[in-house]
Formats: C-alpha cells, structure tokens, sequence
C-alpha cells in the first residue's frame, strides 16, 4: 500500500513524527503558526549598552560561508553599527565557495575574523565513531562550534555571540539529543581508538554542562548567546540571498535553487543518511516550511527535491567514505541504526535545565 502523502505540502506518514490525518493534511500543517518575530527593543537597548562600554568587540559573529551567517554579518555591522569580530570553525569539510564566501565578506565588511582548527585526525576519528555507533555525524560539529564559540569569546573577552539559527530550520530538527556532552562521550567511549586526552581536548570544557554555560555566561565569563534572526521580520530564502550578494560580495551556490548549506561538503551525506533513518533529508522539513509561509509552491519545493534525487547517491560520497574510511556495509549498517539510540546517556543536567527553560518560558 503507497504511503500516504499531505495534501498541503511533501510530507509522507513515512517520516518520523508525521501524522496524515483523514482530510489528507499532515500534523505539522494542522500545527504550524507562522513565525512573528520578537520586539526588537529590547534588542536595541541590549547593544545601546554593550557599545557604551569599554569592549575591543562588542560582538562575535561565528560565520560559515553560508546564507544565514552572512546575515547576521550584515544586521550586526549594517543595522546595529556593531564593532564584530568574525570567526569560522574549520570542520574538516568546508567547501572551497563557504572559504570564498567567508574571505570576501569579512573584506567587504571590514571585519576582523579568526579560524579555529582542531587536530585533523583526531576529528575524522571522532566523526567515523559518531556515524558508526548513533548514525550521524552533525552533533561532532556542533558541539565543536558551541565550544570553540564560547573559548574565542571568553579569549577575546567578547559580551555578545550573535548566532545564525534561522527560525525558518526549526523543523528540521530531530528529536535525537546529538548536542549532548555526556551522550557524544559514550559514543566516543566505543572506539578504543579515541583516548580521554582527545575528547577533553575536542571539548575544551570537558565538565561543562548547561547549567555551568549559564552560571559562567552570567558571570561574564563567556559571550551571552543572541538568537538574532528571531527578532527579525525575515525577508525570504531568496531575498536574504540578494540582500548579501549586493551588500557583502557573497555568492550563491549553483548547483540548486535552494542552498541552505553548500558550505558543508559533508551535509549530502548526512542527509542522505537521516533519509534513511528518518524517513526524510533536512532539506525536506524547511521545503514544507516555505510552502506552509507562501515563501515557495509546492510544485517548486517538489522540483527541487527531484533535482536532489536525479543522482542516485549524494554530492561527495566518494568523498565522505574515503576521508572516514567508510564501507558500503558500513554505510548499509549506520542507515540501520535505531533513532534515539544513546539517548539514556544525556546529561540529567541538561534535561533539568531544558525543562526549566520551557516552564518559565511559558
């Protein structure tokens, strides 16, 4: 029997945590409310202060090469007069356009900017292990991100991080903890390969949990993180591109018409593997998303996704396998790994913490 498709957008009852309801339209329509962005003052009278004191940089602004990252660039120095200081996380996958991208706009804007690398080897080892033993590979480079972000604030003694998370991505999210310290430290306890000194080392923080983030960034410690873009009346996916083009020198991928993320050679990859654990890629949930806001018709949103699907195997698979020394059957195996799978290892910390946030956010 076909599976059951959403009248409304390119859901199917075969991915996780979609519901077709009777009417034919999936949960996630019947559920979506249309972004509308936060009272910006307070926003404004945040910055007011930060730039009335003694700070080098008033901001920094981690910044990958793609679209989002380049737009929170462009708000911090062109709408907030922000004195920023960029930085990249070299994840061992970054595309040669992500590394133009990121050299022209810094110039454009005449910012300063710093790479952070960690130990080549040791990442390629920590990502095989986190493919092979949870069946992704994200929560390695975010974790990175996170680390490093709050290491160059706390170095360069930076108040603010302006982040580039885009309310546009927030269904595109599973509901598998891969940010979790504890949880990432077991799967990396698997491979006896990955010794405690190269973890501790990845970390930075190796202790640190949300709540000790939160205690030190009130303290002053590290940079307090801003969600900007959600006190922003977003232009379009599109229009956010010619925004940056015009205004920093950025340029767009050519190999799509929509490109959220050609700056991570390795993100075909693990879309394809979320495909087959999740029943869909993360390029899916943000196409159902701009249907669901008018951004895109579901004709465009399903020839995109053709277009992804002419090849029978991702961009860079090759690529991917050769640099983590993957197998076909290793690859068959990680496509089978169950969803969730560490998920009794997440930090109680971290779980209190959440819990607390949704309750007073309430």
């Amino acid at each position: 029997m076909p599976a059951k498709n959403c009248s409304q957008c390119l859901a199917t009852e075969q991915m996780h945590q979609v519901t077709i309801h009777q009417d034919g339209i999936c949960n996630q329509c019947k559920d979506y409310t249309p972004f509308k962005a936060q009272s910006s003052k307070p926003l404004f009278d945040l910055f007011s202060k930060i730039k009335s004191q003694d700070h080098k940089y008033d901001a920094l602004v981690p910044i990958s090469g793609g679209k989002d990252s380049t737009y929170v660039l462009y708000l911090a120095k062109e709408k907030y007069h922000l004195n920023v200081l960029c930085y990249t996380l070299d994840n061992g996958f970054m595309s040669d356009i992500a590394k133009e991208n990121i050299e022209r706009t810094i110039k454009k804007a005449g910012v300063d900017h710093v790479w952070y690398r960690n130990g080549e080897e040791m990442m390629k080892k920590l990502y095989r292990t986190a493919l092979m033993e949870s069946g992704e590979i994200c929560g390695v480079c975010g974790i990175a991100i996170e680390r490093s972000m709050l290491k160059v604030s706390k170095d360069y003694k930076i108040p603010l991080i302006l982040l580039g998370h885009s309310p546009a991505e927030d269904n595109s999210f599973t509901n598998e903890n891969i940010y979790d310290q504890n949880r990432l430290k077991a799967i990396l306890k698997q491979n006896p390969q990955v010794k405690k000194q190269e973890v501790d080392e990845f970390l930075i923080y190796p202790r640190m949990n949300f709540i000790t983030a939160f205690l030190q960034t009130k303290l002053g410690q590290f940079g307090r993180k801003i969600n900007i873009l959600y006190f922003e009346d977003l232009p379009s996916d599109e229009e956010i591109g010619e925004i940056i083009k015009e205004e920093l020198d950025w340029r767009d991928a050519e190999d799509s018409e929509y490109t959220r993320h050609f700056d991570c050679l390795a993100e075909p990859f693990s879309n394809f593997l979320r495909d087959q654990r999740f029943g869909s890629s993360r390029r899916l949930p943000q196409l159902n998303d701009m249907i669901r806001n008018g951004e895109i018709s579901k004709i465009e949103a399903k020839a995109i996704l053709e277009k992804d699907q002419e090849s029978e195997l991702p961009a860079n698979y090759e690529f991917i396998k050769k640099e983590l020394q993957l197998s076909e059957k290793d690859i068959e195996n990680i496509g089978k790994i169950p969803i969730g799978v560490y998920s009794h290892h997440a930090s109680k910390a971290n779980q209190v913490f959440a819990l607390a946030r949704k309750v007073f956010k309430n």
